[in-house]
């Protein structure tokens, strides 16, 4: 059960690889966290919804495990809403699929767990993600402690008035996205 992400190894001066290999090994992952899987589920309580491993999620999946490492944020309900705001803030994955299927997890965020939701995006204003280096051989043989303080504010920023509406635009775009189905739906039997 992936209930908690596994954040810490030991000695910071642990590798990205080693990391990585840890909080695999200690969610029951296979080595590669399951990116090369060609199905996973979606867990909603005792739901389990297999969906496609798509190939922008495959490729996005190990960034974004090594995310939950750096930031500290748990493999929880919470903890990927607060990632989700904090990719966003920072740099998320660069494909359309992974923005429509990241997006509505800023705005449950937003209504669930506001506060925590809301620090993590300020804290990726002043953050960056891996998504644009990659999981190159320089970044898994860099130590987590290096990669932490080369990408991830250590606390969330004092929020000015661009965070705010950068926060706001996010959260409506995420809402408008859940309710489009619902909009379409409407209007079709409106019509």
């Amino acid at each position: 059960m992936r209930a908690r992400c596994w954040v810490q190894t030991g000695p910071e001066a642990v590798t990205a690889a080693e990391a990585l290999a840890a909080f695999h090994s200690a969610h029951g992952l296979p080595p590669d966290g399951g990116s090369g899987a060609r199905r996973w589920n979606i867990v909603l309580g005792p739901l389990r919804v297999p969906v496609p491993n798509f190939s922008w999620r495959s490729q996005a999946l190990p960034v974004h495990d090594l995310h939950h490492l750096l930031t500290g944020y748990p493999c929880t309900p919470t903890g990927e809403f607060e990632m989700a705001a904090w990719e966003f803030a920072a740099g998320r994955y660069p494909h359309a699929c992974a923005t429509a299927f990241c997006l509505p997890l800023v705005g449950f965020g937003s209504l669930l767990r506001p506060r925590r939701t809301c620090a993590a995006f300020l804290r990726g204003r002043a953050s960056r993600t891996l998504y644009e280096r990659g999981l190159t051989a320089e970044v898994l043989q860099t130590s987590v402690a290096q990669l932490r303080v080369a990408h991830v504010a250590a606390d969330p920023r004092q929020a000015l008035a661009a965070d705010r509406l950068a926060y706001a635009g996010w959260v409506l775009a995420s809402w408008a996205w859940i309710a489009a189905p619902f909009a379409l739906l409407a209007a079709l039997v409106v019509a």
